[in-house]
């Protein structure tokens, strides 16, 4: 038997410290016939991501469940050559918890770090809706 031979049984039946990798088992999809698109998706994505999801307070999960596009931008202001970051949330048409559906927010910043200023949609809270007023019960 030649030397290649030899080296190459002794090559071919050493195991390698690799891993074997798991079987992979297909993901059952069958819940998502018949669906338009992803059941809350955007909340599934942003609960996964826990920076996101750690600003988010209990009280507005219900608010988040009607969310149902996410888009943003980047842009250079042209007066001042500052950064824009615009992000636009499109949410439910009739949520019973605000009006208008869409919201946006643009974010200009004065440097890399430093934020110089941010606007947004006005919203139109529907009747005892608003998560940042408190609910006092009357005795």
């Amino acid at each position: 038997m030649a030397l290649e031979q030899k080296v190459a049984a002794i090559v071919k039946t050493e195991k390698t410290d690799e891993p074997e990798e798991p079987e992979k088992t297909p993901t059952d999809v069958n819940y998502l016939k018949g669906q338009k698109g992803i059941p809350d998706f955007w909340q599934r994505a942003m609960k996964s991501n826990r920076l996101i999801w750690d600003k988010v307070k209990e009280k507005d999960e219900e608010i988040m469940k009607h969310l149902r596009h996410i888009e943003s931008a980047s842009s250079e202001n042209p007066d001042s050559k500052n950064m824009q970051l615009t992000l636009t949330m499109v949410f439910d048409e009739n949520n019973d918890f605000f009006k208008p559906s869409t919201l946006k927010v643009m974010m200009e910043y004065a440097s890399e770090d430093s934020l110089k200023e941010i606007k947004g949609t006005n919203i139109e809270w529907m009747e005892g809706k608003d998560p940042t007023k408190k609910k006092i019960k009357k005795k």
